[in-house]
């Protein structure tokens, strides 16, 4: 005996067949976007970090780059060095003296 099997569906198969098949997307799409540790909205926001330390890295370099300009300056340079410890340090040069004529007024606020 021959068995013949149906193929199309009824229409209340179909309602539930486009049901199911649209939660299974809304699923989808949702665990797409809020995975944990793998979701869109994530690697946004860990590629918005990724620009902002790279911001603050480039910063960093040039602080730094400025900063082993100064050493070089203070080591090699001899009135660079002299114009930091008079200006930073408030340090004379032997039989040097210091006047000060700024009005009294100031003297009291310091």
């Amino acid at each position: 005996m021959k068995r013949t099997y149906k193929t199309s569906l009824s229409p209340l198969q179909q309602k539930k067949l486009y049901r199911i098949s649209l939660l299974l997307v809304v699923i989808f799409l949702l665990a797409l976007f809020f995975t944990p540790d793998k979701g869109l909205f994530f690697l946004r926001r860990q590629k918005m970090r990724v620009v902002a330390l790279n911001a603050e890295k480039q910063k960093l370099v040039e602080k730094n780059n400025a900063l082993r300009e100064e050493i070089k300056r203070v080591t090699t340079d001899v009135r660079y060095l002299e114009e930091v410890a008079r200006e930073q340090h408030g340090l004379l040069k032997k039989d040097e003296m210091v006047f000060d004529f700024s009005p009294k007024e100031q003297k009291k606020r310091q």
